[in-house]
């Protein structure tokens, strides 16, 4: 019981815990297998939980090509073209402050 509420809590709080904008239809994280990319892999493995959470009905996808290829973050928006960023020399916290810039809903 004890680590199912430290789980949770840790989904529900930090940095991605946060609603994304209605209009946003989809987030692909694009990470080779064969590339050194620590930010990006610390953000696909603390952050992108935390929007998965905090957005459940958004497709989100990662994809690991066996092909070197440089990290990039693409957010789907209603209606716009696809918003996307290299990720390769970012660290996974501006990682994820790029994509709340970019997406998420503003706060009351």
């Amino acid at each position: 019981q004890m680590k199912i509420n430290r789980t949770l809590a840790l989904l529900e709080t930090g940095m991605g815990a946060t609603k994304l904008l209605p209009s946003v239809q989809s987030v692909v994280l694009t990470l080779s297998q064969r590339t050194r990319a620590p930010g990006a892999r610390h953000f696909w493995r603390e952050h992108l939980r935390r929007v998965q959470y905090a957005n459940p009905e958004l497709p989100i996808v990662v994809n690991f090509p066996r092909e070197p290829c440089k990290p990039v973050l693409e957010i789907t928006f209603d209606n716009a073209n696809p918003v996307s960023f290299n990720l390769d020399l970012l660290s996974s916290s501006d990682i994820c402050k790029r994509l709340l810039e970019k997406a998420a809903q503003p706060s009351s």
